[in-house]
């Protein structure tokens, strides 16, 4: 594989990202919801911290994965990941010999996994992603 090529998908909450001007709509929304035009800047700039940091997760998260699908060999390439609020997970699309997959992660694993990174937590992640390939026959083998 030659470097990370994979896109990393955060659905936005604002269709306008500008902090600074808050649109006629964001401000009958300020209003609907009690808060003042500076209340919701920062509210909005809160958030849009958040899914900066959703999108390092998701960057940091394709870059353990490659590590995964490398050691499958060739055929595999990871195409994206993609952040669901809905159900607090990532989507993996992973290009395979057989066509793409999904493999659906919770952020909680993710989380375990991407904070603590110690060899039992990074194998979880591994475990899961194999598991997700239908891969299993590779989880019982003795790895190093």
């Amino acid at each position: 594989m030659t470097g990370s090529d994979f896109q990393v998908n955060v659905p936005p909450g604002f269709s306008n990202p500008d902090v600074r001007n808050v649109s006629d709509a964001e401000k009958s929304m300020a209003g609907a919801m009690g808060l003042s035009e500076e209340q919701f800047r920062q509210s909005k700039l809160e958030y849009l911290l958040g899914e900066e940091r959703r999108r390092n997760r998701g960057r940091d998260l394709g870059e353990q994965v490659e590590k995964v699908l490398n050691e499958l060999g060739n055929g595999h390439r990871l195409v994206s990941v993609t952040w669901n609020s809905n159900t607090l997970s990532w989507r993996l699309e992973i290009e395979t010999p057989q066509g793409l997959q999904n493999v659906v992660l919770s952020s909680a694993l993710v989380d375990d996994a991407l904070d603590a990174r110690t060899r039992r937590e990074l194998q979880r992640l591994r475990n899961m992603v194999w598991f997700g390939l239908g891969r299993r026959d590779l989880i019982f083998e003795k790895h190093e």
